[in-house]
C-alpha cells in the first residue's frame, strides 16, 4: 500500500513538473491574449505561479518521506513530526502566495469581484487542508507519545 501512495505521489510530482515546462507558459500566453490589460504582470504571475508550485512539489516531497517512514516502520518516531510540520508549512506559503497574487492584481487594477471571491475561496481549501492536515499531525504526536510511553514501560 505504501508502494502505491509513493506511485501517486511520484506521478503527481510529475505531473507538476509537466505542467511547469509546457502547460503554464501556454496558460500565460493565453491569459495574457484574453486579458490584454494583465500583459504587464507577465512575469509576477510567472513567478508566484511557478512558488505555488513548487509549495505542491515541496508537500508530495513530505508525503514521499512519511510514507517511506511508514514503510521502515519508522512513522511513530518524533522525526515524522517535522515532515508534517512542513507540510502545513507548504500550504501557509501557498496561501501566502494567493494573497500576494490578488494583491497585485487587485493593485495593477486587474482585479474584479471574482478575483477577489476566487481567492477568497481558495483561502478556505487552504485553512481547511491545513487544520485537517494539523489535526492529522496532533495524531501523529500523540501515537508518538504512546510509542514512547510503551517503549519505556516495556
Amino acid at each position: 500500500m505504501f508502494a502505491l501512495g509513493k506511485a501517486g505521489a511520484g506521478f503527481l510530482f510529475t505531473v507538476i513538473v509537466i505542467l511547469q515546462i509546457w502547460v503554464v507558459p501556454d496558460l500565460i500566453n493565453g491569459v495574457v491574449q484574453v486579458m490584454p490589460e494583465v500583459s504587464g504582470l507577465r512575469d509576477a504571475g510567472a513567478v508566484l505561479l511557478a512558488i505555488l508550485l513548487l509549495c505542491g512539489q515541496l508537500a508530495l516531497v513530505c508525503v514521499w518521506r512519511l510514507l517511506t517512514r511508514a514503510d521502515h516502520g519508522r512513522i511513530f518516531e518524533d522525526g515524522a513530526i517535522r515532515w508534517v510540520d512542513a507540510m502545513i508549512g507548504c500550504v501557509a506559503a501557498a496561501m501566502l502566495v494567493v494573497i500576494v497574487g490578488c494583491g497585485i492584481l487587485v493593485g495593477a487594477g486587474a482585479g474584479n469581484r471574482f478575483v477577489v471571491w476566487m481567492t477568497f475561496l481558495a483561502l478556505i481549501l487552504g485553512v481547511g487542508v491545513a487544520l485537517l492536515v494539523g489535526a492529522l499531525r496532533e495524531v501523529l504526536r500523540n501515537a508518538v507519545n504512546l510509542q514512547d510511553q510503551v517503549g519505556a514501560g516495556g
